[in-house]
């Protein structure tokens, strides 16, 4: 029995992973469209695992996209405290200079 495959897709696209299944349990398809129809539910299962792993790979992204700008800002919070201090500490030794010179 010769099987078209495009057709077999086309029609499989219109049904749920959960159909397949249940029209596959049901033993819908006879045993030469069953090989590809397994195949095809495999397939659909790989690229629904693929785009949850993704849509968690970007949302980690933007989390850490988020903690770098935090972290970003409070760099330069500290920055500007420790140019603040330099500045006190220079001119806490002119103090010193100038009273150790009179």
């Amino acid at each position: 029995m010769t099987v078209n495959r495009e057709q077999l897709y086309a029609e499989l696209e219109r049904l749920s992973a959960e159909e397949i299944k249940a029209g596959l349990d049901g033993g819908v398809w006879g045993e030469p469209v069953r090989q590809l129809v397994e195949h095809y539910l495999d397939q659909l299962n790989v690229t629904t695992m693929q785009f949850e792993a993704a849509e968690a790979a970007k949302a980690a992204a933007q989390e850490a996209a988020a903690h770098s700008r935090n972290a970003a800002w409070w760099a330069m919070v500290a920055l500007v405290i420790a140019v603040g201090a330099m500045i006190a500490a220079m001119g806490s030794g002119l103090v010193a200079f100038i009273a150790l010179r009179h």
